[in-house]
């Protein structure tokens, strides 16, 4: 059996763009779901969604931003986020005995 270590954590959500912000958040009792204006106008069934409130270009560099949709940009930021609370060298970051696991709540529906 090998051991598995988690070393970083990183988050970009509705209810907050980093781990303290989260925690806060849900010990708060608050919410990052609204109406969506844009859903109930297409006649989706769901008119409610959550979305993450960050200026992605403060955080990543528009020549990389230009490449990527907000889903992916969401991402980039918490992958940072996490790289940096592992305390990880970009050696070992690189290592091929080191892994990623990550989650997405949904896509970026801009692109489609």
């Amino acid at each position: 059996m090998r051991r598995v270590v988690i070393t970083g954590i990183g988050i970009v959500s509705p209810i907050g763009n980093n781990v303290t912000e989260v925690e806060d958040s849900l010990r708060a009792g608050r919410s990052g779901i609204s109406f969506s204006e844009i859903y109930a106008e297409n006649g989706f069934r769901s008119q409610v969604h959550g979305v993450p409130k960050i200026d992605l270009a403060e955080n990543i560099d528009k020549r990389q931003l230009r490449f990527m949709g907000p889903g992916a940009a969401f991402n980039f930021i918490a992958m940072e986020q996490a790289i940096a609370d592992s305390g990880l060298e970009d050696s070992d970051v690189s290592n091929e005995r080191t892994g990623l696991v990550m989650g997405s709540g949904g896509p970026s529906t801009s692109n489609f």
